[in-house]
């Protein structure tokens, strides 16, 4: 019985290759059936994100494991092995373990610290679960997983601050205007950091959103996402004083927002302030600007310096996220040994016991006078005699399950006393 974890991710695959590996929602029941139908009493959950398709099974015979679990990617998808076997992770056991606290923890993602990949985790397991798909050993580990990862963002600071910068350009606007239901967006560039900034801005409650872009057809397709109006590029100086924050992100070679239309636009607005962020290199706003009163003016570094130093935070706490996985680790495979020795200390006590009745049974004949009452004494005597002598092997045998060696210790004292598996007794 050994755990196994096979996949892929962002650090070991491009997206053509993740895309033909990954599993859709309505999939994943279909993939979970297929292979614990074909590998009975098999255990599987399956993860599947933009950034990582992953397998987790166990199975009480080992039927389930690298090549047999490479074998289902490959026929499921009808992708032949040679296309992903070189970007394919495998991990067994106590790294199997490890690399699920990691993943569900966030340390593992793209952005440490993110809190999405802790929900995803949770929905692939419980979606496995729905489909009994889980048992003792993967119920145990996913539990302890999501309970791990939320120990950690309660009490570490690696999800503290944003580190994207879109995020942080966010953070800037919240500073200045609490309240975006009743401010104007106004979209320089139709560009892919223009878009997450727009995107983020809508989600926190901005609702006028206006476009400007050389290509007007792209200007209208961004704008008329988000219920906006797109606005002629050589018209944008006459646009300004709508909007309250302004994301500018074009590839003009000069400034594309001048002082001058800025002062204009100020004076128009009666004062109220705007918000200009610039995310272009070279800078589409001339940063003379921000000596105009009420205006507010960042540029890429000053939103990177941001992102550097919440990545600073985040790296500090990664050892101390790591001690914690650490700990919980031991922990899980502790059990998971002990799990592991269970049957074989339960053979152990059979065969112990067997011989003593065999005993008693050869005894019993050579006893004829004795009374019913003490024949009871000596058969509780001798049962008590063995539960004696195997007290101390099988509380060692936990004891070493600790450190993982409890299965091979088990091992070791059954071929010592020439105790087989009931497969090996037929041969």
């Amino acid at each position: 019985m050994n755990l196994h974890t096979i996949g892929i991710n962002h650090k070991t695959a491009p997206v053509e290759i993740r895309e033909k590996l990954a599993f859709s929602a309505s999939g994943i029941p279909v993939a979970l059936s297929s292979l614990t139908q074909s590998f009975p009493s098999s255990e599987a959950v399956i993860l599947s994100t933009c950034n990582r398709v992953e397998i987790y099974g166990t199975s009480p015979d080992n039927s389930l494991n690298k090549e047999t679990l490479m074998d289902f990617f490959s026929a499921f998808h009808g992708l032949p092995k040679e296309r992903f076997s070189d970007h394919i992770y495998h991990y067994q056991n106590i790294n199997a373990v490890r690399h699920l606290f990691f993943v569900t923890s966030s340390l593992d993602s793209m952005v440490v610290g993110e809190s999405q990949i802790l929900a995803q985790v949770k929905e692939a397991y419980m979606t496995a679960a729905s489909l009994e798909t889980t048992g003792n050993i993967l119920n145990q580990l996913f539990q302890r997983a999501l309970n791990v990862a939320k120990s950690i963002h309660a009490g570490t600071e690696i999800s503290k601050g944003k580190v994207s910068v879109s995020s942080i350009a966010v953070e800037f606007a919240v500073k200045i205007f609490r309240d975006f239901s009743d401010k104007t967006v106004f979209i320089i560039g139709a560009g892919e950091m223009c878009e997450l900034v727009l995107k983020h801005l809508v989600e926190h409650g901005a609702k006028a959103v206006m476009v400007a872009n050389r290509n007007y057809d792209k200007a209208k397709v961004l704008a008329d996402e988000y219920e906006g109006k797109a606005i002629k590029y050589d018209l944008l100086r006459d646009h300004l004083f709508e909007a309250d924050i302004i994301i500018s992100s074009t590839a003009a070679p000069h400034y594309v927002i001048h002082t001058d239309q800025i002062r204009n636009a100020i004076k128009a607005r009666r004062g109220n302030p705007m918000l200009l962020i610039d995310i272009a290199v070279p800078r589409d706003i001339n940063p003379e600007i921000s000596k105009v009163d009420n205006v507010y003016l960042y540029n890429i570094d000053d939103l990177q310096t941001v992102v550097n130093k919440n990545m600073d935070v985040r790296e500090k706490e990664f050892k101390k996220c790591q001690d914690i996985i650490n700990k919980e680790v031991e922990n899980f495979m502790a059990w998971f040994e002990e799990l592991k020795i269970g049957p074989a200390i339960s053979q152990l006590r059979t065969h112990f016991h067997n011989i003593g009745e065999e005993e008693l049974e050869r005894l019993r004949p050579k006893l004829r006078n004795i009374a019913q009452d003490e024949w009871e004494h000596i058969v509780y005597s001798m049962q008590r005699t063995l539960n004696k002598i195997l007290h101390k092997p099988a509380r060692v045998g936990k004891e070493k399950a600790k450190n993982g060696g409890g299965y091979q210790y088990v091992e070791t004292i059954k071929n010592l006393f020439g105790i087989h598996h009931k497969d090996d007794s037929k041969k």
